[in-house]
């Protein structure tokens, strides 16, 4: 910091070195500054130091008498930030305006998009608890014009054109807006991201309009489960603290705003020009620019953003010395009744400090390693063994001004009937852990595993990066932007048993989640109706849990042993002399005249992280037989899982990962992390995956009963947009099963039926496999050798598993489903337009929904106010190019589907008027995405896998796509457009089944009528049998088609 910048952080009340003082906590104090005017040795001011609060007030008033702001020599800090290996050609600088906003910039002259994030230190904590959701009603209006660019849609039809995307988000204590953008359109972009923060409209009609998206939002969340559990909280908060519910609807918005005798304009307008103060902002920006470029970009823009002189208070200092939940409030039990059929016992305790602001000791870290733990000897092995549990999660929740300790279990609906015996165990593996003392070789381990993590991490992409770093800055030193919270960089043994002695019966809050308590649940939380029941906590479990509390732990459970899969080589492979830009085709293991598995590699040049990355497929007939043998594999590859957890669960926390899964026409195992241990986690999921014929009892219940609840909630709790496009893929997709048929399915199954399923799957199977990132050839061989051996590979297939797309009957055809979701009050209206498969028809359908995208948006979403969800997407599929189009809404299906289909109408017709220019700028916008280079191991891995699953094997699909997208003239897309207008239409239309009245929708014309009409889900069986069938080439190859 600058001397002038300290003053103004100390005079502020709610600045970070003023939290400081009040708290009595240590602040670092960084600064590379010289003082021009005055005669100095060569070097910095201040070294790094840490001090104390009193010498840092001493420090300051001393430094602001000696030296006037004026003489010092205003130089940004070139940030000595510490950074990931991945960012190795990114440099970075941080600095604060003379308003206060504070900066951060990323110079990386090879990206290909520009990136920036400001994020304001104001949430829902800080709006008037009259008008809840006003802080997101603000980051709304925010979007719908400036005064220097007035057009609500300017904004994000200048990012969109210009191959970008933008959002924001609001949450407790943060309000965050992000855009990405071609690099070369980054200057034109924050002129229009600028002014949000400088003169934005909130212009009255805008006002009375984007409330309505606010309470579609709302609508749209109310049977969101994790909401409603908050809700159970949110009604014991003590009205004291700021803590509220914030998310906002339209009758909290205009009736609050009545009851503080205002109207919602005026209290908008006054929220923002109180709280959205430089002071209080933070800004990342990325481009391709120098950071003296970058940092002109930035003063000029941001500059003028007002600091308002307004203090925000941070964390604790929010509720002064009240907590946001009163302790005779927040202990006891409670009872909920859940949307979905789910299960579940969480025991919480409210923490007495915000944990945030204690990121270089971690002090919940400790608590949640070893109770979070699924290894033989821990709490969730002892629960799983007794069929009590499914999972377990423990760990601290952050609410933007307090935390609370969660151990949240899933149960089995045999562990329903023994809360208070889990209970017990929890109590017992607490005080396990509370009466040793803190491991010290626990913490090496967590720190060891955290610095690899952060060391070797994947890079994001720059939109994500800038936001996370917007969001951090206000929390943490800039220094420490991108490494805090990654290890312990200051273990604290007495803090982490402190945190552990808050873990106690008497200060405990445990929520009960389960469908059987819908009788005694007499109460619903006023947001999102969920109901529930609060009651003080039962005697029996209080007197159980104390005893298992005090007494000496069983040795039920213990402590994890050392991580056998700690990584210890993480050097990289020598590098080829000629690295290869896509995967090549290992020598083919031959069986007779076909190959039984056929290999891909590719060695990792671009990311250079000591990682790899393995998947294989096994193409199996038998899986493709019917619904009970899909279903049946799918169970088996669980059961695997689920048995090798407690074995591979050190894995995971090292940095491995591994999966089996079903696919469509077979199974396909994954594996992926630190390349050291890669193969010795190889082996143990092979073996597993040979040895499973026979499933345990227990593993088969656990994993029956995960199952039916998730088809049961599949049918029955999809939001109405997923439901439409699932009912979609199930009429046109040949390998594609409903969850009804799977329930059916399930009904037909028992444990013995998996006898033999891993001889059934791999007696005759064909396998294609790619494994990337720092491994040679002989890596691949041998990691092929340990798969083919391992499973006992016999013999292959010669035709693969025949995958196949429906047309769409020509003309337009209307499919009516109803809802399936009681508590549901949206539906949803989707039109699928369907076009026979060539590179330049994807190339086409990609460029039309790049032109309508923002123009549909904006007239059915921001101006019309449809519904909260407005998507238009297009896609490539098995032998057809499709464009989709779907709104959600409450509003009446066929009412929607008229003014979707007016809008189309109109902004086809519009694309008669595109000008060379503006034609040019989309095309140009796609050709960027396309191009787009993969941010980490994982993108370019799965661009190279999708080839592969879909037997296409066009690595270089990218470069031929872009060719093309180019070649496109405005002449030749004209010609596309009325082409698409002839095509083959779906339109689906999903109504609510929620009891009431829905909304209406007044001065719509009648939609048109369409030349058939589906009623129902059994309308697909019908189509299916009748169909034309596209189908994918099933034939295996010798050899790949551009090698014959």
């Amino acid at each position: 910091f600058r001397l002038s910048e300290m003053a103004s952080l100390v005079s502020n009340a709610g600045g970070p070195v003023a939290r400081c003082l009040r708290q009595g906590r240590r602040a670092e104090l960084l600064c590379s500054h010289r003082v021009s005017s005055i005669p100095c040795t060569p070097g910095p001011v201040f070294e790094r130091r840490t001090f104390s609060a009193p010498p840092i007030a001493v420090g300051l008033a001393v430094g602001m008498v000696a030296y006037h702001p004026g003489s010092l020599q205003r130089r940004p800090v070139v940030a000595e930030i510490r950074k990931p290996e991945t960012h190795r050609n990114r440099t970075y600088e941080h600095f604060s305006l003379d308003n206060g906003l504070r900066v951060m910039l990323a110079s990386e002259p090879t990206c290909d998009k520009a990136a920036a994030a400001l994020c304001v230190g104001v949430g829902k904590l800080q709006e008037p608890k009259e008008v809840p959701g006003l802080a997101h009603f603000c980051e709304h209006m925010l979007f719908l014009g400036t005064e220097s660019f007035p057009d609500e849609t300017e904004y994000k039809r200048f990012v969109k054109q210009n191959g970008g995307k933008c959002n924001a988000s609001t949450s407790d204590a943060l309000t965050c807006f992000q855009f990405d953008i071609m690099p070369s359109h980054l200057a034109g972009a924050l002129d229009r991201f600028s002014q949000f923060f400088v003169a934005p409209l909130f212009t009255a009609s805008a006002t009375d309009r984007e409330v309505n998206a606010v309470d579609s939002e709302h609508s749209m969340r109310i049977t969101d489960d994790s909401r409603r559990s908050m809700a159970t909280l949110l009604v014991d908060a003590n009205p004291k603290h700021p803590w509220h519910w914030g998310s906002g609807n339209a009758k909290s918005l205009r009736g609050g705003a009545a009851v503080r005798g205002t109207d919602l304009h005026t209290e908008v307008v006054q929220f923002y020009r109180n709280h959205y103060s430089a002071a209080h902002m933070t800004l990342t920006v990325l481009g391709r620019e120098s950071l003296e470029e970058l940092r002109h970009m930035v003063e000029a823009r941001f500059q003028t953003v007002k600091n308002t002189g307004h203090s925000v208070l941070y964390g604790d200092e929010l509720g002064g010395k009240e907590l946001a939940v009163q302790r005779r409030d927040f202990v006891g039990q409670v009872l909920r009744v859940p949307s979905k059929d789910t299960r579940s016992v969480e025991f919480s305790w409210q923490l007495p400090e915000w944990q945030v602001p204690l990121w270089r000791s971690q002090p919940c870290s400790y608590a949640s390693h070893l109770i979070g733990h699924e290894g033989e000897g821990s709490l969730l092995s002892a629960l799983k063994a007794r069929g009590w549990a499914l999972g377990l999660v423990a760990g601290p929740d952050g609410f933007g001004c307090f935390t609370h300790f969660h151990i949240k279990i899933s149960l089995t609906e045999e562990g329903l009937s023994h809360v208070e015996e889990i209970g017990s165990l929890v109590f017992s593996c607490l005080r396990l852990f509370k009466t040793t003392p803190v491991q010290l070789w626990v913490l090496d381990e967590i720190q060891l595993l955290g610095e690899a993590r952060f060391r070797f991490s994947d890079d994001t992409s720059p939109y994500g990066l800038v936001t996370s770093m917007s969001k951090r800055m206000q929390h943490y030193p800039s220094e420490f932007v991108l490494e805090a919270g990654a290890g312990l960089p200051e273990p604290d043994a007495a803090a982490y048993s402190r945190i552990l002695s808050f873990f106690t019966v008497e200060d405990l809050r445990v929520c009960i989640t389960a469908k059987a308590f819908d009788e005694q649940c007499t109460s619903c939380d006023p947001w999102y109706d969920g109901k529930y029941v609060k009651m003080p906590l039962e005697e029996t479990w209080k007197n159980s849990w104390a005893a298992a509390s005090e007494n000496s732990p069983a040795l039920i459970v213990r402590f994890p042993s050392p991580n056998p899969f700690m990584p210890t080589d993480l050097e990289l492979r020598p590098l080829a002399l000629q690295p290869r830009r896509a995967p090549q085709q290992l020598s083919p293991c031959l069986r007779g005249d076909v190959p039984a598995l056929m290999c891909f590699h590719k060695q990792d040049d671009r990311f250079l992280l000591p990682k790899s990355i393995l998947a294989v497929r096994f193409h199996c007939s038998s899986v493709a037989a019917d619904t009970a043998s899909h279903l049946r594999a799918l169970m088996w590859c669980s059961c695997v899982l689920e048995e090798l957890n407690e074995f591979a669960y050190d894995a995971k926390i090292a940095g491995l990962a591994y999966h089996v899964h079903g696919v469509a026409g077979g199974i396909e195992l994954n594996v992926s992390g630190f390349s050291d241990k890669h193969i010795v986690l190889l082996h143990a999921v092979v073996k597993k995956m040979r040895t499973s014929s026979s499933i345990p009892e227990h593993v088969y219940t656990l994993v029956r009963d995960r199952y039916e609840r998730g088809l049961k909630n599949a049918m029955l709790k999809q939001r109405p947009c997923d439901y439409a496009r699932n009912r979609v893929r199930q009429l046109l997709f040949s390998l594609s099963h409903s969850a009804e048929d799977q329930l059916v399915a399930l009904g037909t199954l028992s444990r013995s039926s998996f006898d033999g399923e891993n001889d059934r799957l791999f007696r005759s199977c064909h396998v294609e496999a790619l494994m990337t990132g720092n491994v040679l050839a002989e890596d691949v061989e041998a990691a092929m050798t340990v798969v083919q051996e391992g499973l006992g590979l016999k013999s292959t297939l010669q035709y693969l598993p025949i995958r196949a797309e429906a047309a769409l009957p020509a003309g337009c055809t209307l499919w009516r489903l109803p809802g399936t979701n009681v508590e549901e009050r949206n539906g949803c209206t989707l039109l699928r337009v369907q076009l026979p498969y060539t590179r330049e028809m994807s190339a086409m359908c990609a460029l039309l929904v790049r032109i309508l995208n923002p123009n549909l948006f904006a007239e059915l979403r921001t101006r019309q106010q449809l519904g909260y969800i407005v998507q238009t997407t297009s896609s490539v599929n098995e032998g057809f190019v499709s464009v989709d189009v779907w709104v959600q809404s409450e509003y009446s299906p066929d009412r929607v589907r008229a003014c979707m289909q007016a809008c189309w109408d109109a902004q086809i017709q519009l694309i008669a008027e595109l000008d060379e220019v503006d034609f040019a700028q989309h095309r140009e916008g796609l050709a960027a995405n396309v191009a787009e280079t993969p941010k980490n191991l994982m993108e370019e891995f799965s661009t190279f896998w999708a080839e592969i699953t879909k037997r296409a094997y066009d690595f270089c699909w990218k470069e031929a796509l872009v060719t093309v997208i180019r070649a496109i003239t405005l002449v030749s897309f004209r010609s596309f457009v009325d082409e698409i207008q002839t095509a083959p239409r779906l339109w689906v239309e999903v109504k609510s089944v929620a009891p009431g009245p829905g909304k209406s929708l007044l001065g719509v014309p009648v939609p048109p009528q369409p030349d058939r009409t589906w009623e129902g889900p059994e309308a697909m069986c019908e189509f299916r049998a009748n169909a034309r069938w596209v189908e994918l080439d099933s034939y295996v190859p010798v050899k790949l088609p551009s090698q014959l």
